[in-house]
């Protein structure tokens, strides 16, 4: 697993591809990536590894029916 840190480089890397290549559909999908990102890391400064993109997703929306946890 890569850092954070780690995973908002390659994720401005290929945002700076994307921009060039003049693929602006991509490079939104990237710049929201990346505050998703962002506020995973603001939310949780405890953490180093760079969560999964479904990680993120439950944890900015924790009430979707794909992140619901039940306990039995």
């Amino acid at each position: 697993m890569s850092s954070i840190v780690d995973q908002l480089v390659t994720y401005r890397s290929a945002l700076a591809e994307a921009t060039e290549r003049g693929d602006q559909a991509v490079a939104r999908k990237i710049e929201q990536q990346i505050k998703e990102l962002q506020d995973f890391q603001v939310r949780h400064p405890e953490e180093t590894e760079a969560p999964t993109p479904f990680e993120v997703f439950c944890d900015l929306n924790p009430s979707d029916v794909n992140c619901l946890v039940y306990d039995d």
